[in-house]
């Protein structure tokens, strides 16, 4: 009587395992999704995450690398985007001393010379400006246009 039992809860958690694969968004479509723009489909996707531990505080960073075919079309999607979010390099010094000095430079992401940049302030109090708190909860985005790079990173202190 023990033996239908196991095989039913054997192929209940196979089938749980197997189920589970399905639906996950991939990096490339949790990018898309979050800076509301269609991407092509990347060659090549580099991620981490800290986020855990004290209040979800961390560093969530992607890099998306697209193929040379496919590098004008991400260019039009962030270049011609509605939001007015993105904006042409170069940034001006003091942002660009607020992004890349606090976790940018730590993934080694280079400051693109020819691309597009998004900044979006996810702080959800709201006081003051961004560059007057004590915390940072903002998402970045950079398009090197000339290497066909997506950084992508969502900070949270």
């Amino acid at each position: 009587m023990l033996y239908p039992v196991n095989l039913i809860v054997s192929i209940a958690l196979a089938l749980l395992l197997l189920l589970g694969g399905f639906g996950r968004e991939s990096e490339a479509d949790y990018v898309a999704r979050s800076l509301d723009i269609d991407l092509p489909e990347p060659l090549s996707v580099t991620y981490g995450d800290s986020h855990g531990g004290f209040h979800g505080d961390g560093l969530l960073h992607i890099e998306l690398t697209f193929d040379s075919e496919d590098r004008a079309a991400v260019e039009e999607a962030v270049s011609s985007h509605p939001s007015g979010y993105w904006n042409p390099f170069p940034m001006d010094e003091l942002m660009e001393e607020v992004v890349y000095g606090n976790c940018a430079d730590t993934v080694s992401w280079p400051v693109p010379e020819n691309g597009w940049w998004y900044l979006l302030d996810r702080q959800e109090d709201g006081e003051g400006g961004m560059l007057t708190r004590h915390s940072y909860n903002y998402t970045f985005a950079a398009y090197d246009c000339e290497t066909g790079i997506l950084y992508y990173q969502e900070l949270d202190t």
